[in-house]
């Protein structure tokens, strides 16, 4: 729950701003494996790595130009844009703060949780909704401990709903157009990393709620 908690953190910080150099630092200080879980984690791993490994003269400028050009369409007149808003790809007319921004104010406020309200984004946000199952995963710790099933299983179960109701029914399409038009090994391996976690998690969820429901010996 841990790890899970602290992986859904990062992907969050990949998406929510552009790069500084406190994060370029941290993710050059990481050891990514050589494969792992589904192709698109392997996959994103290998790309994240060759462009830290090689990132270029002036890497965070040219990562905020690749993030503002991919996820928010600057310099773009038409085209393929990344929106990181899950309201832009599940409402009927693809716009922003439609009935997922609102499911998620109702969420957070259910948690007693806030959005950082310097950043002026909707609670749909990717970065947000990463956060949201940031918290789930690390309220699930204690729970854990208790080994009680029955509160592990509610645990899982509602993580997995999050998990399919508000990151897989939007992020892979996401995902799609940051490979249309990311630029940077960066963001086209953070797509990846992010794709293949999610799929990861879902098949970890099912067997976590798997074992929590058997009977014990």
């Amino acid at each position: 729950m841990r790890n899970r908690s602290q992986f859904y953190s990062l992907l969050a910080r990949l998406f929510r701003v552009e790069v500084d150099q406190d994060l370029l630092n941290k993710m050059m200080a990481m050891n990514f494996p050589s494969a792992a879980g589904p192709s698109e984690l392997a996959g994103g791993y290998g790309r994240m790595s060759a462009y830290l490994a090689k990132p270029g003269a002036d890497p965070l400028t040219d990562l905020a130009v690749d993030y503002a050009h991919t996820f928010l369409g600057a310099g773009i007149a038409q085209g393929t844009v990344a929106h990181p808003y899950e309201s832009v790809y599940t409402s009927t007319e693809r716009l922003m703060c439609q009935d997922a921004c609102d499911q998620m104010q109702a969420l957070f406020l259910g948690k007693g949780l806030s959005c950082d309200g310097s950043l002026d984004m909707p609670e749909d946000h990717i970065s947000f909704e990463l956060e949201y199952m940031a918290h789930l995963c690390a309220d699930a710790i204690p729970l854990c401990k208790s080994k009680d099933a029955g509160i592990c299983q509610r645990s899982f179960a509602e993580q997995k709903q999050f998990l399919r109701d508000h990151l897989l029914n939007w992020i892979p399409e996401f995902c799609s157009d940051i490979k249309k038009c990311a630029a940077t090994g960066f963001y086209l391996g953070a797509a990846d990393m992010l794709l293949g976690f999610l799929h990861l998690d879902e098949s970890l969820l099912e067997n976590l709620m798997a074992e929590s429901d058997e009977p014990a010996a």
